[in-house]
């Protein structure tokens, strides 16, 4: 057949067509141009609400989108002012559902189209310009590239672009993202990525796991139905158990398997499906091996079908000495700085500075900066995928022999001066006081001679922590290895003779004392004798020696003198001057303790400085210089803080205080929460203090009737503790309480002092006895106090009618 017509868009002849077909253009060209042009000058149309949404062909959501208001508050905000943002996070995180939540919350006005092209399945540059055209709805034309058809298509248009997943074709997105915000002023992008694009005009938007709650025992349960995390966690239970709720019996679990998961969508997704088999507390027993027990994913999506396969995507993407590195910091538990990444990743594997390769890592979602300090981190679920990978090639003994080392060097302090160690090295073991844990483990496992060595580092970052029981049974189990080497052993020993006495077993401190004093002489370390004299002196304060003590501690102080270690001299002096309190040489003792203090400050180390304090607060209680005493107790614990290993002293002192100023009850409360801070981590006072305390609180409960003392005897809580360390603020319960009551319930107080039973003070009110026993229920609690007996002798005691 023959063309009868010309074509609507370029007036030329028509090619032939069938007797099914009509034409009305003479090739594809004109029919996309055409389409074009009705996108660029379709009159506008009235606004309803049908027509306020945007044309998309983002997926219909299939759950519910749980939490990041703010985020997408703030997404909102970026795309208003910027025409590129990248969401950027580790695998995991979220960042395609935020992604896609954004966009679908677009509204008509600024946009009128919203593209998702998604580059998950896509492996090869080729097919990301092909993906655009699809998702927009064009075809190659015979005679332009398809790219020019694109942009020719979207050069008029008002259209978000989403691309989703980035990281493996990053130089194809760049360069396409980049010629479309050149060639398309209508065109905004949100792109999702583990690693930015790095172009002119980008906006990186970080995307981290959802907040968890606290697991502490006594926030959690309020804290916890708040959560994000938690959330998502319930909402994706009841998906596979629809009765799922939060209980008492499962919030603390769900809030602890949240934060052990570190608040990660898809790991928290994958940890749901399992509710329907096991209790959410074997959910978090099983997260020892998380890449095993988060396994069960989408049949859809195979690359987020597991985590272990989401994350192993991110490590395929990466150069060989990305890989390398990333393998090598998983012997990190707990995060690390540069100095401790230099010495484990530093190899001829890897010719790149190790800064450099830790940026490129952290660029890549792969290591976090933590804020605010010079420190690093890796993810919880990264981590042990590259310590699988670092198992796999071979490396692990190799790594963790570099991190043997460079523990060690950190350690050798403890030899060469034990007594002298400087505030940078307890806080580079602190930091990476869990990395030392794995690595005690792993020189276990081996018979490594550096163990004790090892062990006696990693007990006393556990004995700073106020973990005393478990520092003892570190160093019980190591001292029962054989051992190549006797300055190690005497290093171990001196350490659980000292922890020992601290907590009152006098026995064990003694034997292990005397086989360190025993060793120390062949060894031939002047340092490491003077620590071994030193704990010795201290063994036999704990057990009341005060002669002995003292000979041993000026002995310590000639050889620091010698040694020119000024913090050992603190030491020393501190000693002498609490076993001359003990002895009644009062002017010696302020003559020691004034040496000692401007040598502790010097150290920088809290505890130190912390335990001068209290030494020149005890020397000024027992010379009846309480405002000097209060001064030094105070300064002491806001210098230190809630340390069970030094509050407690200062507590105790002002109790004292507070009782010689005729305060029996803030002195009794004061020592109770010394007492309780003892009790926790099992350390005991040396006679003389424990003497001292004991008979003013003796004092004290004479001075007040039984109830009240009893009352008064209950701990400041933490919030109160820390206001009266802070602030001084000092709130007397009952007293406060004492304003607080109404009309009523000092009816109730009046009666029941008067000797009524609750069925006669419920008929004198005219209210139920069910109303007596309530209010008498909240009055104790009011007032701190623990029986209706105690309410009625507070009452009479303050006339209340």
């Amino acid at each position: 057949m023959t063309s009868t017509g010309r074509c609507a868009l370029c007036d030329g002849a028509l090619p032939p067509a069938t007797s099914e077909q009509r034409r009305s253009y003479c090739s594809n060209a004109c029919r996309q141009r055409a389409y074009r042009r009705r996108v660029t000058v379709t009159a506008p149309t009235p606004v309803t609400r049908q027509n306020l949404r945007v044309l998309s062909n983002l997926p219909a959501a299939r759950d519910t989108f749980v939490g990041r208001q703010q985020e997408l508050s703030k997404l909102d905000q970026l795309l208003r002012r910027h025409r590129l943002v990248t969401l950027v996070g580790s695998a995991g995180a979220g960042k395609t559902r935020l992604a896609l939540e954004a966009a679908g919350r677009l509204r008509r006005g600024r946009t009128d189209r919203v593209l998702l092209v998604e580059l998950g399945e896509i492996t090869t540059s080729r097919d990301v310009v092909p993906a655009l055209a699809d998702a927009l709805g064009v075809a190659a034309e015979t005679d332009e590239p398809l790219r020019d058809t694109v942009l020719e298509t979207l050069v008029n248009m008002k259209v978000v672009v989403v691309l989703d997943n980035c990281e493996h074709l990053l130089d194809t997105c760049a360069e396409l993202t980049d010629v479309l915000l050149n060639r398309c002023p209508g065109v905004r992008v949100l792109a999702t990525s583990r690693e930015a694009l790095w172009i002119t005009g980008e906006v990186s938007f970080h995307v981290e796991g959802l907040p968890v709650p606290s697991t502490d025992r006594d926030l959690v349960t309020t804290a916890a139905p708040r959560s994000e995390a938690v959330k998502l966690f319930v909402d994706r239970a009841r998906e596979r158990k629809p009765d799922f709720r939060l209980s008492v019996d499962n919030t603390a679990a769900v809030a602890l398997l949240c934060a052990r998961l570190e608040g990660m969508p898809l790991a928290i997704e994958l940890a749901a499906r399992w509710v329907r088999l096991l209790p959410v507390a074997d959910i978090c027993d099983r997260l020892d091996e998380p890449l095993e027990l988060l396994t069960s994913g989408c049949r859809k999506s195979p690359r987020q079908s597991s985590l272990r396969e989401a994350i192993d995507w991110s490590y395929q993407l990466l150069q060989p000495d990305e890989q390398f590195a990333l393998r090598r910091l998983s012997v990190f538990d707990g995060g690390f700085d540069l100095g401790a990444a230099t010495e484990v990743c530093s190899s001829e594997r890897s010719a790149e500075p190790v800064l450099d390769v830790l940026s490129r890592l952290q660029a890549k979602s792969l290591v976090t900066a933590v804020p605010g300090t010079t420190r690093f981190r890796q993810l919880e679920t990264i981590r042990l995928h590259a310590k699988e990978k670092l198992l796999a090639a071979g490396e692990l003994d190799v790594a963790y022999e570099a991190l043997a080392r460079w523990f060690t060097d950190l350690s050798d302090v403890l030899i060469t001066a034990p007594m002298s160690m400087s505030a940078d090295v307890q806080h580079k073991l602190d930091n990476h006081v869990d990395s030392l844990l794995g690595t005690v483990e792993w020189a276990a496992d081996r018979a490594d001679e550096r163990l004790l060595l090892l062990t006696s580092a990693l007990a006393d970052c556990a004995a700073r922590r106020g973990r005393l029981g478990q520092a003892r049974v570190m160093l019980r189990d190591a001292l029962r290895r054989p051992s190549t080497r006797d300055d190690y052993r005497c290093v171990a020993l001196n350490h659980a003779a000292r922890f020992a006495a601290e907590q009152g077993d006098h026995g064990e401190a003694l034997e292990l004392s005397a086989e360190a004093s025993r060793l120390v002489r062949t060894i031939g370390q002047p340092a490491l004798l003077m620590s071994s004299r030193s704990t010795l002196a201290a063994v036999q304060q704990s057990s009341g020696e005060w002669e002995a003590s003292d000979k041993n501690n000026t002995e310590c102080l000639r050889v620091a003198e010698l040694l020119g270690e000024p913090l050992a001299r603190a030491t020393a002096l501190v000693d002498l001057a609490r076993t001359a309190l003990s002895l009644g040489k009062h002017e010696r003792a302020e003559e020691n303790v004034m040496s000692a203090l401007p040598l502790s400050r010097a150290s920088g180390v809290p505890a130190r400085i912390a335990s001068a304090l209290n030494t020149r607060g005890a020397v000024a209680l027992v010379q009846g210089d309480l405002d000097e005493a209060t001064h030094a107790f105070q300064e002491a614990l806001r210098m230190d803080g809630i340390n069970p290993l030094t509050a407690p002293d200062a507590l105790e002192g002002l109790a004292v205080v507070a009782l010689t100023r005729g305060q029996a009850e803030r002195a009794l409360r004061l020592e109770a929460t010394g007492r309780a801070m003892r009790r926790s981590v099992g350390v005991v006072p040396n006679p003389f203090w424990a003497e001292k305390v004991n008979g003013a609180m003796r004092t004290a409960r004479l001075m007040l009737s039984v109830a009240r003392a009893e009352a008064a005897s209950t701990p400041l809580t933490a919030a109160e503790t820390e206001a009266f360390i802070q602030d001084e603020v000092w709130l007397d319960r009952t007293e406060a309480a004492f304003d607080a009551l109404d009309d009523h319930e000092r009816r109730v107080i009046a009666l029941l002092a008067t000797g009524l039973t609750n069925q006669q003070i419920a008929n004198r009110l005219n209210v139920s006895v069910r109303t007596v026993a309530s209010r008498l229920h909240r009055l104790r609690d009011k007032l701190g106090l623990r029986s209706r007996e105690d309410i009625a002798a507070w009452g009479a005691e303050r006339a209340i009618g």
